[in-house]
């Protein structure tokens, strides 16, 4: 592997996590409905809501392994992820399954630093910070050396109708 190449492997991988940390073979653009201004305590309890929040981000990122190693969506995507989130884990698992690449996560963890939920508790951002080693294959084997890489990004979730469930809906990269 070129030295040019450690780079662009590097980005696609970090790319991939960071896309939604996917999935139905649907569009991925499916629309939460979200709770309305009357909901009961129960569903408005705040401590609730962020372990909801958090629960919905260790399963995208559980995803998000499973896309770099697979290179394809699975049917269990839209549980935690769906819109623009789903869509670039579909777009960069393409692009890796073209060149014939994937991405072995070989050790790794990530931190939630922070859950804010909005007034209406229908949708909550978070920020995490992501620490990952993988190595990149191709037809079986592993080229050049293993990559270690951080990411910190703002993960924007939506809240699934009148339920304590979040998804992943959006997550941008912090620079």
């Amino acid at each position: 592997m070129t030295t040019a190449t450690r780079p662009l492997l590097l980005l696609l991988a970090v790319a991939a996590l960071n896309a939604g940390c996917g999935g139905a073979s649907g569009n991925g653009a499916a629309t939460p409905t979200t709770t309305d201004a009357k909901s009961t305590p129960a569903q408005t309890n705040a401590a609730t809501l962020k372990a909801a929040v958090r629960t919905a981000i260790n399963a995208n990122l559980q995803l998000s392994l499973y896309v770099l190693w697979h290179n394809r969506i699975p049917a269990w995507a839209t549980h935690s992820t769906r819109g623009p989130a789903l869509k670039a884990l579909r777009i960069a698992a393409a692009m890796r399954r073209r060149q014939g690449i994937q991405i072995k996560n070989l050790s790794g963890d990530h931190t939630v630093a922070s859950i804010s939920l909005a007034p209406s508790y229908t949708t909550a951002t978070a920020v995490i910070r992501d620490q990952r080693r993988v190595a990149p294959y191709e037809a079986g084997h592993q080229l050049g050396k293993t990559i270690s890489g951080s990411e910190h990004s703002r993960i924007h979730l939506h809240r699934l109708a009148n339920t304590q469930r979040f998804v992943v809906w959006r997550v941008s990269p912090i620079q």
